[in-house]
């Protein structure tokens, strides 16, 4: 009897190019160990290839490594995670960067202000709900400019001893640390806990940096912006060109609120969108510049970690 590999090549060979003039009662025993007649041995082969398909079909889907990607969710203006219901179960969810707004240390005009500790209690169970709706065997958080103001605001206001008390962004409360609410109105005091350890079957890693690479994708959220198209991602690719030791065939772009999509040279350029309520968000209301976008990312890889060109897009929403 032949090996899997040996019979899938001969009944490909026989029954698709044609090539193998090998005779039916040994075709018959090569195959099935049996002899048996022309009409039997050709319905058994036509029997094996299918299932031959059916194989590879489920061996191609199980190398494919799917990613989602989000960012820019500006809580509170998050959109609702029930709108990925097509993409539980995939195998990364990306967060990047800007999870949170920390609205009332922006330096934007307001018309009401959400507190540091109300932003962080809403994200941190907003991040819950979506792992457990999402169900991503990983997750992983890179922060951005918005997540970064907690260390500035408190640098700009407490003194350099108190500030080694202090974290850099409110993803590290959320994912690493835990944080507690001392309410002293009520005079209560509530221990969230962080969420890897909420999680303790999903493996949950946060980056603490502006960017997280997965295989040979890199997800950005930097702290420059370039109005043209696609212009900061291509400033990012360059970037990373200079200081990536490891090769990289895609960038994928937070940050810009835009939606693109391009290759330059061999790297593919995307940008995601914001996935929150841009409406909501009036930081450039009457500036002129270009309207933001809704969307995220879809990425797809191989077993080598190099993306899926044909499979992998932005969706707009």
């Amino acid at each position: 009897m032949l090996n899997y590999e040996q019979a899938k090549t001969l009944v490909e060979n026989r029954l698709i190019l044609k090539t193998d003039d090998t005779p039916f009662d040994q075709l018959s025993k090569q195959l099935f160990g049996e002899q048996y007649g022309e009409s039997e041995v050709r319905r058994r082969m036509w029997g094996m290839y299918r299932l031959i398909q059916i194989i590879e079909e489920q061996k191609e889907e199980k190398n494919y490594t799917k990613i989602l990607s989000l960012s820019d969710l500006h809580i509170p203006f998050q959109l609702d995670f029930e709108s990925l219901a097509a993409f539980r179960g995939v195998d990364v969810l990306q967060l990047n960067g800007d999870i949170i707004d920390c609205q009332a240390l922006s330096k934007f005009p307001k018309q009401y202000r959400i507190s540091p500790m109300e932003e962080l209690i809403q994200g941190r169970q907003y991040l819950i709900d979506l792992i457990e709706y999402l169900q991503p065997k990983r997750v992983v958080c890179n922060y951005g400019n918005h997540d970064k103001r907690f260390a500035s605001y408190f640098a700009k206001n407490l003194d350099t001893d108190i500030l080694e008390l202090m974290p850099d962004t409110s993803l590290e409360l959320i994912f690493v640390d835990g944080f507690r609410h001392y309410n002293k109105r009520e005079k209560t005091k509530i221990e969230y806990e962080p969420l890897k350890e909420v999680f303790e079957s999903i493996d949950i890693e946060f980056v603490n940096d502006w960017h997280s690479r997965i295989g040979k994708t890199i997800f950005a959220h930097p702290m420059a912006y370039r109005s043209n198209f696609l212009a900061t991602a291509d400033k990012a690719k360059q970037y990373f060109q200079d200081t990536e030791k490891e090769p990289f065939d895609c960038v994928v772009m937070a940050h810009t609120h835009k939606v693109g999509d391009t290759m330059s040279g061999n790297i593919r350029l995307l940008e995601q969108g914001a996935f929150a309520h841009i409406n909501k968000m009036n930081y450039m209301d009457g500036k002129l510049t270009a309207p933001q976008k809704s969307g995220f990312a879809l990425i797809y890889q191989d077993e080598d970690g190099s993306i899926i060109n044909e499979k992998s897009k932005i969706y707009m929403i």
